[in-house]
């Protein structure tokens, strides 16, 4: 059942990210060079907009499109840049730079910006999903669906943030675009700093740190984390069968080429620091840092100081049974004294001496 549910989450996070992918890399509409619409006046030359809404694009190109957005708008400054608002309410889709591209999909107070360029989209209600890629190298994607959610990304690589009060951040100062992070669930944090690398959350309050390193990270379960600093390589997990992994840790710190498992859980912890092409997994409770572990059952009943029960009980005995001997013996000792004892043994003598005497004295005498 685990299994499925999993499969289906991310099935639906696929499904999703598809989403916000065809509504920002779709054609364009034609475009003149500049236009304005607002309240439903001035459509045409690439800018559409209704009653309630407005839309400007200036640049060759460029297009704004909010025609289906309610108290909305879409603003496109640049060549070949385009904005959109579709059924949305109380949302803001801009995109700037050249060949930037933002929209706002079905949702409330969403908002969308596109900075350089890539796409950014957000579908929901109180999403903020923010690109910017300042240079032409790469690719950039990022898009955020749900509630309450939010991604920025600077440089290039694709975000996806799906689910309820999560938070992705990333940034680069180049690369080609192949660095990932996503976050799906409730209130999870994927952070991932560099020009590669993969971060992944899914679950509930957990996270992942990936910082200068490529490597790939991930966190599922409840309340677990996972980490990568200054490492290239790695594979770094806190997860176990999804969702039943909790209180969990997995870290890689300084080296390369490195695979760190931690879960189920709880309190697992499994870390490697310093070193290369090593394997560390910790799954029960416990420490296994460098492969080198602490806590779990085993060690705490051999931290524990041993009193044996057994050898108490028969100290006791051996101390009780010599003080037994001791009294019997000094018992039989009185008991021997009384019997034989040389005085009464030489009185005994000289008694029976007399009686001798004294009989052989009548004996004569007769």
């Amino acid at each position: 059942m685990n299994q499925v549910r999993a499969k289906g989450g991310m099935l639906l996070g696929a499904l999703v990210s598809s989403a916000l992918a065809i509504g920002t890399l779709g054609e364009a509409p034609a475009a003149n060079a500049s236009c304005f619409s607002a309240f439903g006046i001035g459509n045409g030359g690439g800018c559409t907009s209704n009653l309630t809404s407005f839309a400007i694009a200036i640049g060759t190109g460029a297009s704004a499109d909010a025609a289906s957005g309610f108290f909305s708008s879409a603003i496109s400054f640049g060549n070949n840049t385009a904005s959109a608002t579709t059924l949305s309410f109380f949302s803001f889709a801009t995109a700037v730079g050249d060949g930037a591209r933002a929209s706002t999909l079905p949702g409330l107070l969403n908002i969308a910006w596109q900075q350089g360029p890539g796409s950014s989209a957000a579908m929901g209600a109180l999403n903020f999903a923010i690109g910017m890629l300042m240079g032409a190298g790469g690719v950039q994607s990022t898009g955020a669906a749900g509630v309450g959610n939010i991604a920025l990304q600077i440089g290039p690589g694709t975000m996806t943030n799906i689910g309820s009060l999560n938070l992705t951040l990333a940034g680069a100062s180049g690369g080609n675009g192949s660095k990932g992070t996503s976050a799906g669930g409730f209130g999870n944090l994927a952070l991932n700093i560099g020009d590669a690398g993969t971060t992944l959350t899914q679950g509930f309050l957990s996270s992942t740190t990936n910082v200068l390193g490529a490597s790939t990270v991930i966190a599922q379960g409840i309340l677990t984390a996972a980490g990568n600093f200054l490492g290239n390589g790695n594979h770094v997990t806190s997860a176990g069968p999804y969702p039943n992994t909790t209180l969990s840790l997995a870290f890689n710190f300084f080296g390369n080429n490195n695979s760190v498992t931690a879960g189920w859980g709880p309190f697992a912890v499994g870390g490697a620091i310093s070193q290369n092409l090593i394997s560390v997994t910790q799954s029960l409770p416990g420490i296994n840092i460098n492969g080198v572990t602490a806590g779990g059952a085993a060690a705490i009943g051999s931290g524990k100081k041993a009193a044996p029960p057994k050898a108490s009980g028969v100290g006791a005995d051996t101390t009780a049974t010599a003080r037994s001997m001791d009294a019997v013996s000094r018992g039989n000792g009185h008991q021997r004294s009384t019997t034989t004892s040389p005085a009464s043994d030489g009185s005994g003598k000289k008694a029976a001496g007399s009686a001798r005497t004294r009989t052989s004295g009548k004996k004569s005498a007769d």
